[in-house]
């Protein structure tokens, strides 16, 4: 089961139905206030800069040894590229276009190799501005950079922001009782040791039923419904990004180890 940033074990899939969500965030760029979504271009545009631009920065700075500071630029102008060569246009249009993480991959490493460094060369995308990138979030990637290893810095922090995207859509579900009380579980057992610094050590479950004032087999049944949910919530995320069922089922295979039944 994929947990925060970096570990996966275990096993998981979706209900095996694509669904016609697909592509529903890039689509809202391309078609604001279409069926494929609502509210404005620009709100969608903010919405795919802050899912998708941790990979793009942490590239920029390990693979193509660019400095923080113009990282940051960079990210900005590379998505504001996007818009002006009307990509995004042409990928949601084309079904063999592949799959989204492939496509941003690729094209980022274009982009640098234009040598774009200024991002006011970069046209404003129809009325687009920059969407501010998160401090924290910057610095969290400028210590995993640190840390980790050198390779496949990209697909490192796409699968860092899948996981943070489904863990979100966990949160955002979770409103019953029961919901909220495995939601907590899950968050306590498998996101918050890998969070702190000195040690990544899981709690038993007696410890963590102590802590949460449950019984230890509620604690065990929730962590099984919650990480069934959640590998759900990682391939619904993965769903909208490919246009197949079966590219989806590759990106969860090449981003967590993971192969579906």
């Amino acid at each position: 089961m994929p947990t925060l940033y970096t570990r996966t074990s275990g096993s998981g899939h979706g209900s095996g139905v694509f669904p016609h969500t697909r592509w529903s965030l890039v689509a809202r760029v391309v078609n604001p206030g279409t069926s494929v979504g609502t509210g404005t271009r620009h709100e969608a545009y903010a919405e795919l800069v802050t899912a998708y631009w941790r990979p793009v920065y942490r590239a920029l700075r390990v693979k193509h040894r660019e400095q923080r500071a113009t990282s940051e630029d960079l990210t900005q102008a590379f998505f504001l590229h996007l818009i002006e060569k009307r990509v995004l246009e042409r990928f949601v249009a084309d079904p063999e276009a592949g799959r989204f993480r492939s496509l941003l991959r690729s094209l980022l490493d274009r982009f640098v190799l234009t040598k774009v460094r200024d991002a006011n060369r970069i046209k404003r995308g129809g009325g687009l501005t920059h969407v501010p990138l998160d401090p924290a979030e910057i610095e969290a990637i400028e210590t995993r950079i640190k840390i980790d290893p050198p390779e496949d810095p990209f697909d490192r922090e796409y699968r860092a922001a899948v996981i943070d995207l489904a863990l979100r859509d966990f949160a955002n579900e979770s409103r019953s009782p029961l919901a909220r009380r495995r939601l907590e579980v899950f968050l306590a057992y498998e996101v918050e040791p890998q969070l702190r610094e000195e040690t990544d050590e899981r709690p038993t479950y007696a410890e963590l039923a102590n802590q949460l004032s449950l019984k230890p087999h509620d604690v065990k049944n929730d962590l099984v419904a919650a990480r069934r949910r959640f590998a759900e919530l990682v391939i619904e995320r993965l769903r909208e990004e490919v246009h197949s069922e079966e590219e989806a089922r590759e990106e969860l295979r090449e981003l967590f180890g993971i192969t579906p039944p």
